[in-house]
């Protein structure tokens, strides 16, 4: 609450973002990012609307997993991997697109399989686990859009494919 009201009352991140900066959020982040969320009070609080989605809260149980997903086609990446744990449920309005479609987990918990949203520049996710750290690819596209180039120089990626490979397969196992 106290987030959303500062960064509204400022207006800074939504200059940068009209200026072409990129923002990654996660959790409580990505709900404040969109329309309106239910704030730390329970009451229903206007976010900053760089993203079209509104979020409430859940009626049932806690969102808490792992997590796996298909990207969106035009962003060009491998299979999302993350951990959730949240009680939020998102909607997503005409303009957001979903990060991701899940294959396992509750994603945006609203049972359309979507999971978090992106637009231009602005991404929203509920993927905790680190999400950077297990899709380093999201990572480098990040840091290519911030920087506005096509390619980054070649690292070794043996571990973080090693780490992937694990955390997709813990995803697909029975609970």
């Amino acid at each position: 609450r106290l987030a959303a009201e500062r960064l509204r009352r400022d207006g800074g991140l939504n200059r940068a973002v009209a200026n072409g900066a990129i923002v990654f959020s996660v959790c409580a982040g990505y709900q404040i990012l969109g329309h309106e969320f239910i704030n730390d009070l329970g009451q229903r609080e206007q976010g900053l609307g760089l993203l079209d989605v509104v979020s409430t809260r859940g009626e049932g149980e806690r969102c808490v997993g792992d997590v796996l997903g298909d990207i969106d086609e035009r962003l060009g990446l491998p299979p999302l991997t993350g951990f959730e744990n949240h009680q939020g449920v998102t909607h997503l309005g005409p303009t957001a697109r979903p990060l991701a479609r899940v294959r396992f987990g509750k994603g945006n918990g609203t049972g359309d399989g979507t999971e978090g949203a992106f637009n231009d520049t602005v991404f929203g996710t509920y993927m905790h686990g680190p999400v950077l750290a297990r899709n380093p690819l999201i990572a480098d596209l990040l840091l290519k859009l911030a920087l506005d180039v096509n390619a980054l120089p070649p690292v070794d990626e043996q571990w973080y494919e090693a780490l992937r490979a694990e955390r997709i397969a813990a995803a697909t196992q029975p609970a």
